[in-house]
């Protein structure tokens, strides 16, 4: 199976190219460039993960072309007869990974490409320990999918509810696919109507009240990279369009300038709305959404993630300084809970569990912290725990009003029937309807 990786050969001899091509071909998409010429409107045109180069291409010195090759992110290894110490120090001054010579090329080469698909990997594989914490097989499968594609200059959309880890995910797949490159991040709810062109176009001094001096727009600080727009639904219909207008043609003109500026970046968009009931009330440009969305990931809420809950927990412990325990009780109670705000609330909620007193997390503690009824008295495997921090009067009111709820649902509300299963006097047990507030 094919990693699925783009080469651009640049080789001025037939032969050598040949060669070169047999052996990329089991890990990807090759490409040729004959000179320098053509190597640098190739290298314009598109992005490649790895650039070969040779730095003899008849009269020209391919040596000066590293530089762009590193700048625009791609993989840099030269191959060459030339073994100058001169010339080699300078193509790893340049940025260069490797300098190969041409003799053992087929020895060689695989080892280096294996190396920089492994890096990847390698990367992938921390930040499903580190960042992006999940053991839900279909998600793993998905970001994999996402993270073996070639990102430079497409576009990513993100949907899914509040915190579950969107913008997290943007930069994930920005770190893992070209990391070299600037990540330029925009909320845009965060911006002000009147102030959002400029935040994205930048501005000539002197262009309006207050603009003091020339500012460059997030367009042109992610030229060559990512640019991450979160809240995406929240931009203002004319923005839209002229974002549209800039993405189509790869220009735009910051405020009060009459000169065009490139833009070529990885445009990744993010969202919990939805939008497409926002396009069927005219809310949101349906073209915009069709540019932007050349690919589309959905992140599930934490309920339907309710395996990771525990992982999650034990991942927020570690970043706190004071160690706690959470009972399997509590646990229970977590995965039953809706997490309305997903993974953030989580981790909120695990900050405060490190502040409780006793160290001890049981049902009634997170029923307290997130407003739900534990409906159950503790289990008889924790009641100690429970007693020492609760104290004996509490256990057992516990247990009166669970036995009570018991029996007037066993007893369809007859009071009298309740009264004499539960063997107790009939103040004992109006006593306990009116201190739990029980309805019958």
């Amino acid at each position: 199976m094919k990693a699925n990786l783009s080469f651009l050969i640049i080789e001025d001899d037939k032969y050598a190219r040949l060669n070169l091509r047999e052996i990329l071909q089991p890990y990807g998409i090759t490409e040729e460039a004959v000179d320098l010429e053509m190597a640098r409107n190739k290298l314009s045109e598109r992005f490649y993960d790895i650039v070969i180069t040779d730095i003899e291409l008849g009269d020209e010195n391919g040596v000066d072309l590293i530089e762009s090759i590193v700048r625009k992110g791609s993989y840099c290894i030269v191959v060459s007869s030339f073994e100058g110490d001169e010339i080699i120090e300078k193509a790893y001054a340049l940025g260069a990974r490797h300098y190969l010579s041409k003799f053992k090329l087929k020895d060689q080469l695989p080892v280096y490409v294996q190396k920089f698909i492994h890096s990847r990997s390698a990367r992938f594989e921390k930040i499903l320990k580190t960042d992006f914490i999940t053991q839900d097989e279909q998600l793993i499968n998905d970001l994999r999918r996402l993270c073996e594609v070639n990102w430079k200059n497409q576009n990513l959309f993100i949907s899914g509810p509040t915190g579950t880890g969107k913008s997290l995910l943007g930069k994930l797949i920005h770190e893992i696919t070209h990391p070299e490159a600037n990540l330029v991040h925009l909320n845009c709810s965060e911006v002000a109507e009147n102030l959002l062109e400029s935040e994205l176009f930048g501005h000539e001094k002197g262009a309006f009240t207050g603009a003091d001096q020339k500012k460059d727009g997030k367009l042109k600080q992610a030229h060559g990279g990512t640019l991450f727009l979160d809240e995406v639904a929240t931009m203002p219909l004319s923005m839209q369009q002229k974002l549209l207008k800039a993405l189509d043609e790869k220009t735009f003109y910051p405020v009060g300038s009459i000169r065009p500026e490139k833009c070529e970046f990885t445009l990744i968009t993010a969202t919990c709305e939805d939008l497409t009931k926002k396009m069927e009330n005219k809310e949101f440009r349906e073209d915009f959404f069709h540019r932007i969305s050349g690919f589309q990931f959905h992140l599930k809420s934490l309920a339907e993630r309710s395996n990771d809950i525990e992982l999650l927990i034990r991942h927020f412990q570690k970043s706190s300084g004071r160690r706690y325990v959470v009972k399997a009780e509590a646990y229970e109670l977590f995965k039953k809970y809706s997490w309305p705000g997903n993974i953030r609330e989580l981790r909120k909620t695990c900050e405060r569990l490190s502040q409780n007193i006793s160290g001890v997390v049981d049902a009634s503690l997170v029923g307290q912290m997130l407003g739900i009824e534990t409906k159950s008295a503790p289990s008889s495997e924790g009641w100690e725990d429970y007693v020492f921090e609760h104290g004996l009067k509490s256990y057992i009111g516990k247990l009166e009003k669970k036995a009570v709820e018991e029996a007037l649902k066993r007893n369809n509300g007859k009071i009298t029937a309740c009264i004499k299963d539960l063997k107790i006097s009939s103040s004992a047990f109006y006593r306990i309807l009116q201190e739990n507030q029980l309805q019958f």
